[in-house]
């Protein structure tokens, strides 16, 4: 069998002549593949790999890109964060994507799914608002409509994962909205997006306690349930098992987790996974089977910190290139003022030399610049004072905001001990921005003896004598040659 799967593209090609038409045809059929929750069957992998390789044999940009598109879907779904975002980057270089927004747009989806499933929901939002905005280059009315009506919703989601409800309420229905202004007839993928995301909405009204307004939804997305390809119905027993378990119907309420995880098992997303047992052990909990409660919290756990180990390079690796992305453009614009510096010098010297008139032009310009240190200066202080308030409210924002601010001190950090996890990074930017021992406690919700022994171990893993002050050193964090 295992050599069937190995070589089956080999076979399935062997008597075909590789044309592009042939690749696109292929291409389709993984992408049903990928919709019906599949990629990680037996042959994706290879099928994938296969289309890449022809396409370029013969050249054929399209094909490339879709080749690594899909390489890069199969990683997706094994959790292999870095790989699929280094797939996805070589699909965006090449120039069939760049000429075609669709192809773009696909991208930059896969790309914020890659930056949620990592935690960096400020990116993961970029994406899909850029997505917002190319949809309008797109001319075809359906695949317009499709495109930025799933971008809406996915920024919903976005908000959703931060707990930002009421945003992400507007935005899964401005989608959904979208789809049901198009008057014509709809195609299946408008279909299966307004069923998956209305899903959404009716798991906001349970959240938000309106059970009314859920019980009526539910009821028009199950009669449409068709359009919910294969196992992907996971989704529709898991929103069924949230709504038992509002009204106490527990019985129901495990019955429909069960059934979600048993389908969520076949498309093998581990994510959706997790959360459902972490629903299910809620419920086992509530009607006193404290046995059955922490075996499925236990299998909830073991996930979480499988997923946690297997993102953590993936996150380091990724907000490296961010960090020193952001460090590449300060550079450039330093470099760019360097230069209006010397042709600012340059110009001084002619107007002294020639006329008293380009003396006081020069002094005119001086002041001007002094104008903008001084505004330079206001901004840096307000953007202190926004880092502080995020950490004070211990918001999710905080990190990336922190990095933007101050964006030598995490590679600074990570250049002594590389292994320094995001909560580590983040213990360390709240100790350089000088916050007290019981402060941290207060907005980050431990006790004050916890965050004792976190520096203890801090000390350790960067090496700080006893005898120095651990705030004084991260103060001078960026002053040290390393």
């Amino acid at each position: 069998m295992k050599f069937f799967i190995l070589f089956f593209p080999v076979f399935l090609f062997a008597q075909q002549k590789i044309t592009p038409q042939y690749i696109d045809k292929e291409s389709d059929k993984l992408d049903i593949v990928g919709l019906k929750g599949k990629a990680m069957n037996g042959g994706y992998l290879e099928r994938s790999a296969f289309i890449l390789r022809e396409s370029k044999k013969i050249h054929y940009s399209k094909g490339i890109a879709l080749g690594y598109i899909h390489i890069a879907s199969y990683y997706s779904n094994s959790k292999n964060y870095k790989k699929e975002l280094e797939n996805l980057k070589l699909a965006m270089k090449e120039e069939y994507t760049g000429n075609n927004p669709d192809f773009q747009i696909r991208i930059k989806r896969q790309l914020a799914s890659n930056y949620y499933n990592m935690g960096l929901y400020r990116e993961a939002m970029h994406e899909v608002k850029e997505n917002v905005i190319l949809a309008d280059e797109i001319p075809v009315d359906t695949l317009r409509i499709f495109d930025k009506s799933r971008a809406y919703c996915e920024i919903g989601v976005i908000y959703k994962e931060q707990n930002r409800l009421d945003s992400c309420r507007w935005y899964l229905k401005k989608g959904i909205d979208n789809v049901l202004q198009y008057k014509k007839k709809r195609t299946t993928k408008l279909e299966m997006l307004f069923v998956f995301y209305s899903l959404g909405l009716v798991e906001i009204d349970i959240m938000e306690k309106k059970i009314d307004s859920a019980e009526i939804r539910l009821k028009t997305i199950e009669s449409r349930s068709k359009w919910i390809l294969g196992n992907n119905s996971f989704q529709l027993y898991k929103v069924k098992g949230m709504l038992n378990e509002h009204k106490k119907e527990y019985d129901s309420a495990v019955f429909n987790y069960q059934n979600a995880i048993y389908l969520a098992k076949n498309v093998r997303n581990i994510i959706k996974i997790q959360d459902l047992y972490n629903n299910i052990s809620r419920v086992y909990q509530q009607i006193g089977k404290k046995d059955s409660a922490t075996k499925y919290f236990q299998k909830y756990i073991t996930i979480k910190d499988s997923l946690g180990k297997a993102k953590q390079p993936a996150i380091e690796n990724t907000v490296q290139e961010l960090v020193t992305l952001k460090e590449n453009k300060v550079k450039a614009k330093n470099k760019f003022l360097l230069y209006g510096i010397w042709i600012g010098i340059f110009s001084v010297i002619i107007f002294v030399v020639f006329t008293i008139r380009r003396i006081r032009k020069k002094n005119k310009i001086l002041n001007v610049k002094e104008e903008e240190t001084k505004l330079l200066n206001q901004k840096l202080n307000v953007s202190f004072e926004e880092v502080i308030q995020l950490a004070k409210n211990n918001d999710p924002e905080f990190l990336i905001r922190f990095q933007e601010v101050y964006p030598e001190f995490f590679p600074k950090l990570l250049k002594i001990e590389p292994q320094l996890m995001n909560t580590e990074l983040k213990f360390c930017a709240l100790l350089f921005l000088n916050f007290s021992t019981k402060n941290i406690a207060a907005y980050t919700f431990v006790q004050p003896q916890s965050i004792q022994t976190r520096k203890h171990r801090l000390r350790k893993k960067l090496n700080i004598p006893s005898d120095i002050d651990i705030y004084i050193w991260m103060k001078n964090i960026n002053s040290i040659e390393i």
